[in-house]
């Protein structure tokens, strides 16, 4: 403040002094143009030319600024299309939420022009005509959505990927999604959506294609992924037929990666392979070497299915391992299905009470209604029916258990 103060004294000081010695000089300044001739003193020449110079200034500064209002018009009619736009978008995500689908996509679209990235509206509005059924209209928003933004194309063709897949649009989503894959071969949601259809359409060959991606890839849970190899492996052990031998059985095994071997539901699928290929001895001895290295129940219920001659051969490692493991379910269901076979009434049903009273299975409560029924006694055996029944009505329907 102290120093524009100063600054504009100075400034005073200067103009007067100038002033007064103009104002002593003795000069003048005539112009002549064709007759007419303009006479003046030296201070009032150059301050009409200072006049006219700020003058000057003032219009030139005046039409610029006048140049930018159409622009700056503009501008604030964009910023308020957008703050519309933004409201609306809000807006439209509320209703897309509670489920007015229709007034969601109405609000979407109306707003997309002035939205600063008009495939998300598009792509918003896409699902409310999913969720109204209206398969067309959803098709021809999301063709909106990738002309609005082509660097999106991925992420737009695995939007209607997925919304097909929603729709139950199997062969659809795998057009898309074989179209897809061309831009992106590794892409994991892809790979997903494309074993989901397949599944869904039981296309176990494109699933046999698929699955070294899957894997290399890591694209599915662990859970989903070994229940996926458990199908694959089951169509690969079945297209060999019932007269497949061992050898056969175990190309097929070998295949299998080796820490997928390690699977204990796997494991059993090849065990029961093997036992319906009367390979019980081979079956055995597999189960035993994997019990050994990895206690899993899955393995334990194949052992109690074993049908070996003598069945002793079977029934005495059981009784081994109950020694380990006495509380085991899985173990004393086990060990009652061997002692069955071999006659040993009296120890089938201490094994089977006793895994009763650990765990509700329906299949061990059957197979004790069984036992009670072949020993007489009828009350015994009708409660251990109803128990069986309770945990699964359908059982009666499923025929008599595996011993």
């Amino acid at each position: 403040m102290m120093r524009r103060t100063l600054s504009l004294l100075v400034l005073l000081l200067l103009s007067v002094g100038g002033a007064l010695w103009f104002e002593r000089q003795s000069g003048f300044v005539m112009v002549r143009v064709g007759d007419l001739t303009l006479q003046s003193s030296l201070f009032v020449a150059l301050a009409a030319v200072v006049v006219v110079w700020v003058l000057a200034a003032v219009v030139a500064s005046l039409v610029r600024r006048l140049r930018h209002v159409p622009y700056r018009i503009r501008g604030r009619l964009g910023q308020r299309r957008g703050i519309r736009a933004r409201h609306e978008l809000v807006e439209g995500l509320i209703e897309l939420a509670e489920g007015r689908y229709a007034l969601a996509e109405k609000r979407l679209e109306s707003s997309a022009g002035a939205a600063r990235l008009p495939v998300f509206n598009h792509l918003l509005s896409a699902l409310a005509a999913q969720r109204r059924g209206d398969w067309k209209r959803r098709d021809d928003l999301l063709a909106e959505a990738d002309a609005a933004e082509p660097r999106a194309r991925l992420a737009v063709g695995l939007v209607q990927a997925r919304l097909q897949v929603e729709a139950a649009q199997w062969e659809q989503a795998l057009a898309t999604l074989g179209w897809l894959r061309k831009e992106a071969p590794r892409n994991h949601r892809l790979l997903a959506l494309m074993a989901r259809a397949l599944q869904a359409l039981e296309d176990e060959a494109g699933l046999e294609a698929l699955l070294p991606d899957l894997r290399r890839e890591a694209v599915l849970p662990d859970d989903e992924m070994t229940a996926l190899e458990a199908r694959l492996l089951e169509r690969r052990l079945t297209a060999l037929g019932p007269n497949a031998g061992a050898d056969a059985l175990a190309q097929v095994w070998k295949a299998l990666p080796r820490a997928r071997q390690r699977d204990p539901e796997l494991r059993a699928r090849y065990a029961r392979a093997l036992i319906e290929a009367d390979c019980p001895a081979t079956a055995e001895r597999q189960l035993r070497r994997w019990l050994k290295d990895r206690w899993a129940s899955e393995l334990v219920e194949v052992y109690g299915e074993l049908e070996m001659d003598p069945p002793q051969r079977a029934y005495k490692p059981l009784t081994d391992w109950l020694k380990e493991r006495p509380e085991d379910p899985t173990l004393l269901h086990a060990a009652a299905r061997q002692a069955i076979r071999c006659a040993l009434w009296g120890q089938a049903r201490s094994y089977l009470e006793a895994a009763t009273a650990r765990a509700s299975d329906p299949a061990i409560d059957r197979l004790l209604a069984e036992l009670y029924e072949r020993l007489d006694e009828p009350e015994k055996a009708r409660l251990a029916y109803r128990r069986a029944l309770g945990l699964a009505p359908t059982l009666a329907l499923e025929g008599p258990v595996r011993q």
